[in-house]
């Protein structure tokens, strides 16, 4: 598998006091061994919104040349048959000379989805499908439904944002889910969620996406999206009057997978609660809910920086 590595000048490779760290040569080093023998057919190359020659005249101010196949200015218009190949794989956050250390791990990171993440979407799977019939009643009338446990890359992500369940909405005919897809397809098409080109993100995500960006994060690069229950339902709004049956489904789908779904976002380092949940009287926060009615789940969410939105 080809991997062409494109690393920022400014603030990236060049740091806020106009140098170079000590380490940054060592690990440039390091990844270029590891393409020449892994990836021969890749390479790595340094860009700038300043323009080829200004990135190739940092790398040459600071002896680094030597680690790059070339030098190119960020691009401004795409001209491609399939846009969505443009965008990356993997995209790392730089937030200082900090992370120079861990940087050739991150860079070989196996991509998602990982054996263990396949084999635990088909289990869910395999349980949705062996249990739904006791949730018939919660359903709307789109006869294609898949269970989702995450949207985005999760293995990878940094940041995971926290809501109920999905929406039936979100097998809507236009929205490109396939008939008889199995555990690996769903996988597939879950990693690369929000990178693909059509159909886009459900509009649900819109606004968390701008809550992320002012916060420097993204789902196109370093966040993705859980749920109590991979089940999508009607809105939770159609329950408010009995929830008893939709609250018994989020009980026991979050104690059957959440723990072990939270267990594979390796890299996570918080979680971001968004709204609340379905109840008679006042509806509690997911957070309180999951505090006072899930406490295996709330004490493994404790490893996280938490966040209330």
């Amino acid at each position: 598998m080809s991997l062409n590595i494109y690393m920022d000048v400014d603030g990236t490779l060049i740091n806020s006091n106009e140098g170079v760290d000590p380490r940054a040569k060592d690990v440039l080093e390091q990844i270029r061994r590891k393409l020449n023998v892994d990836h021969p057919d890749s390479g790595m190359f340094l860009w700038s919104g300043a323009g080829a020659d200004y990135a190739r005249s940092k790398a040459k101010d600071h002896g680094l040349t030597a680690y790059f196949d070339g030098f190119a200015g960020k691009p401004d218009i795409i001209i491609d048959d399939n846009p969505p190949s443009t965008f990356p794989r993997k995209a790392i956050l730089w937030q200082g000379d900090n992370q120079w250390q861990n940087l050739t791990k991150s860079v070989f990171t196996t991509f998602s989805p990982s054996p263990e993440l396949l084999n635990l979407v088909g289990d869910i799977v395999q349980n949705v499908q062996n249990t739904d019939l006791l949730y018939q009643g919660l359903y709307g009338i789109n006869p294609l439904r898949y269970p989702i446990p995450f949207f985005g890359d999760l293995e990878n992500a940094e940041v995971l944002t926290l809501a109920v369940n999905p929406s039936s909405t979100e097998f809507h005919e236009e929205r490109g889910w396939g008939q008889g897809m199995d555990a690996a397809k769903i996988s597939f098409r879950l990693v690369n969620y929000y990178r693909l080109w059509n159909p886009p993100p459900h509009k649900w995500f819109t606004e968390r996406e701008t809550t992320l960006r002012r916060n420097g994060c993204s789902y196109n690069f370093n966040a993705a999206h859980i749920d109590l229950s991979p089940r999508a339902t009607l809105s939770m709004r159609t329950f408010s009057s009995s929830p008893g049956q939709f609250i018994n489904m989020i009980k026991r789908d979050a104690n059957e997978w959440l723990l072990e779904i939270l267990r594979l976002a390796k890299n996570a380092k918080e979680i971001w609660f968004y709204g609340k949940i379905v109840a008679q009287g006042d509806w509690p926060r997911i957070e309180v809910f999951i505090q006072e009615s899930l406490p295996e789940v709330w004490q493994e969410m404790q490893r996280f920086k938490h966040m209330k939105i």
